[in-house]
């Protein structure tokens, strides 16, 4: 409930801009179904504080239905802390709490895992690992940035993902586990210092987000693991039939090691970069977006703030980013199909014709940071660029 508040923007599907659909056909529904989905969520939560631990089984599928009707809808929806919640919803659904909390340890170390793993490469040491670096001061050593060349800092900044990555392994053995769990704590403890208002200054969900993943370490890695009581069903399943439990737990089963396994797959453009845990990953795919002067009239007042002309061409460069952040306090969906599909809505929402191109980047290569380009000019030959994906508006 926190997470959709602090985002809600993005739930109402107010900005048709950044309104991209998995399936083109939705595209033209009504903006009360993007409401409907939204008060499932909502009123299932609400209920599932209020009522009695019985009726929770079928709140959590009113709650998954809910998020996963919002991605269909729109693709940008898919933050990572929405698709761990849509993935929690099903567990939660289908599973008592200590054996959905034996699933969700694995899953949980698979977020830090991949997540660790997704940033040592070049990109990471060279643009964002020296920016997290820049922004902490250590006692007695100051500002590391101010002590240590370039090149040096960027193999300080790989220390970083690669101990996420040890702490995720940590995180899989019982033994180790507790300890793996208090580093969980105060990675996301560092994370809100840096990326808070006071420093990087992200957006309120990326640091509720870190708050909540703080309280999940506690209860998954450091509290105590109760025994499974397994002569009497869990109270929060009394009402559902024994098959229904059983077809319901092994789908979540399967989710959950679908979730686990897809993002190997990342980096060959299989499963995306944030249902793949490539958290503050510059190594992700994008489309840059340029627009001519001579249609500027044509686009609306709240964009013009984030179009720069960066090298006095006439092309003005659409910083995507912080537009999203401006218009649904959320950062742009970090795929080049998704921001392609948005200059392609531009495109057709404001007659651009040939006022409009595109340069689809490919993610970065591990070792040299290179990435693939494709150009597109004109709307005819960015709707032509779509047809390469899978899910395209």
């Amino acid at each position: 409930m926190v997470l959709v508040l602090v985002t809600f923007p993005l739930w109402r599907g107010s900005e048709p801009s950044l309104l991209v659909p998995m399936v083109s056909a939705l595209g033209s529904l009504p903006s009360w179904m993007h409401w409907i989905a939204l008060l499932l969520i909502l009123v299932a939560c609400v209920a599932i504080v209020a009522t009695a631990e019985s009726r929770h089984a079928w709140l959590w599928w009113i709650v998954a239905v809910g998020f996963c009707v919002s991605f269909v809808l729109n693709q940008h929806r898919l933050q990572p802390w929405a698709y761990q919640s849509a993935i929690y919803a099903v567990v939660f659904a289908t599973m008592d709490r200590e054996t959905a909390r034996r699933w969700l340890i694995p899953l949980a170390a698979s977020v830090y895992l991949y997540s660790g793993l997704g940033k040592l490469d070049y990109q990471f040491a060279h643009t964002v690992g020296q920016n997290f670096l820049a922004a902490v001061e250590l006692p007695g050593i100051g500002n590391l940035a101010d002590r240590f060349e370039h090149n040096v800092l960027a193999v300080i900044a790989l220390l970083l993902p690669l101990s996420e990555a040890l702490i995720a392994i940590g995180l899989l053995f019982r033994r180790t586990r507790r300890i793996a769990g208090f580093c969980v704590m105060l990675l996301h403890f560092s994370l809100v210092i840096m990326l808070g208002p006071w420093n990087l200054d992200h957006s309120a969900g990326v640091l509720f987000w870190n708050v909540l993943l703080i309280i999940q370490a506690w209860f998954l890695f450091l509290k105590p693991l109760a025994k499974p009581r397994e002569s009497s069903p869990p109270p929060s399943h009394a009402d559902v039939p024994a098959d229904a439990k059983s077809i319901g737990k092994r789908f979540a089963q399967a989710i959950v090691i679908l979730a686990i396994l897809m993002p190997v797959t990342e980096r060959w453009g299989y499963w995306d970069h944030w249902t793949s845990w490539a958290l503050y990953s510059p190594h992700s795919s994008r489309a840059e977006v340029q627009i001519h002067r001579s249609a500027m009239d044509q686009l609306p007042a709240s964009m013009h703030p984030f179009l720069v002309d960066d090298d006095s061409d006439g092309w003005h460069r659409l910083q995507m980013n912080l537009w999203s952040l401006d218009r649904l306090n959320v950062p742009v969906y970090p795929q080049a199909r998704f921001q392609l599909a948005v200059a392609s809505r531009i495109a057709h929402l404001y007659d651009l014709s040939d006022s409009v191109r595109v340069i689809v980047k490919g993610v970065a290569d591990r070792r040299s940071g290179a990435r693939e380009e494709r150009r597109s000019l004109g709307r005819n030959e960015i709707d032509g660029a779509l047809q390469h994906f899978w899910i395209t508006q």
